[in-house]
């Protein structure tokens, strides 16, 4: 079974954290790419790599191309994904901006729409967002990364580790993190036509 099923059965939005080149994306696609197997509603996706885009939409997966049609509560009866989200809402200021974006998480159940945000800025995910967000899949992270006086720092640091300053994961596993129920800790299958990069080559080694 999918465990992004399981997961939105009780929270509208989740949340994606983890170091560079952790497989972030390919995590939260392989999980839609499931999921769209099992439920009959639409995806859409928003800030993916366009070169996975041809992929993507063989899966049934379809792609935003404006973030203000987001923002502008014009999806209903859906799930939506953005990746790398601190590069077009920012958390860190009071601002029209972000009142915005509060009241966008606020109304996702009148939509009845489900949400996954994802980014490598890790503390983008500051006392505001982690106030309307009660679900976490969290990759390889660096701890003082983490947002103080937040409820996903705490549990964060509740997690076992060999370091003092990082939780050390393989790049195929990841926890999911809830303010209602146990952590748990999985594995998903690497799927290359997801991974924009997996064709990088580096000279030097």
């Amino acid at each position: 079974m999918c465990d992004l099923k399981k997961v939105f059965a009780s929270n509208r939005v989740v949340g994606v954290i983890g170091n560079q080149n952790t497989a972030k994306t390919s995590l939260v696609l392989s999980e839609l790419i499931k999921l769209k197997k099992n439920i009959d509603l639409p995806i859409y996706v928003f800030g993916v790599e366009p070169s996975i885009k041809k992929y993507l939409k063989t899966q049934g997966i379809e792609f935003l191309y404006n973030m203000e049609d987001i923002l502008d509560l014009k999806i209903k009866n859906s799930i939506i994904y953005i990746d790398e989200v601190s590069s077009f809402v920012s958390t860190q200021t009071r601002d029209k901006q972000t009142d915005r974006f509060k009241r966008f998480i606020n109304r996702i159940v009148h939509q009845n729409d489900w949400l996954i945000i994802s980014t490598a800025q890790v503390g983008w995910f500051n006392k505001l967002a982690c106030s309307m967000i009660n679900a976490f899949y969290v990759k390889e992270i660096e701890l003082d990364s983490l947002v103080n006086n937040t409820w996903l720092k705490r549990v964060v640091l509740g997690l076992p580790r060999t370091s003092d300053y990082r939780i050390d994961l393989p790049i195929n596993t990841f926890y999911i993190l809830q303010n209602n129920a146990l952590t748990i800790k999985k594995s998903f299958a690497y799927n290359k036509d997801l991974d924009s990069k997996a064709n990088n080559e580096n000279p030097f080694k």
